[in-house]
């Protein structure tokens, strides 16, 4: 029978010039979107669209449960700053995945309902290779 992947185990950090910063106690979702550009090799003849792959890049986006006192967190998403974002959805055992995305905050919006739970969205653009691996 097939294990499922609980949220509890997520590990989710933003590493930048400030220091290491942990999301994971803090996180509601977490998407995580690679993607590949194409080029048309269509000539001639062609019945089909022909095309080759070209640049990868990748975003991510998170969605945090606001804390008081969040300074900290406010300064480390702030639009424009560069870091590695880890994501380890199963924990940090060994075997289990891992991704580092080198990338930059696309800066932390804010939304603060009337009668609800204060939530941090904050999207990272990639800067470079990032890698999908293990621990």
């Amino acid at each position: 029978m097939a294990e499922f992947i609980a949220g509890p185990t997520m590990v989710l950090n933003w590493i930048y010039s400030g220091g290491t910063i942990s999301l994971a106690g803090d996180y509601r979702t977490c998407t995580w979107s690679p993607s590949v550009a194409y080029v048309d090799s269509s000539a001639g003849s062609d019945l089909y669209v022909q095309r080759l792959t070209a640049l990868k890049d990748a975003t991510a986006s998170v969605t945090l449960v606001a804390q008081t006192a969040g300074t900290v967190l406010t300064t480390a998403l702030l639009p424009g700053v560069g870091g590695t974002l880890v994501i380890a959805p199963e924990g940090t055992a060994t075997g289990k995945r891992k991704i580092s995305f080198p990338s930059y905050s696309d800066g932390a919006s804010v939304d603060f309902p009337y009668s609800d739970i204060v939530a941090i969205s904050c999207g990272f653009t990639g800067n470079g290779t990032h890698t999908d691996g293990v621990y």
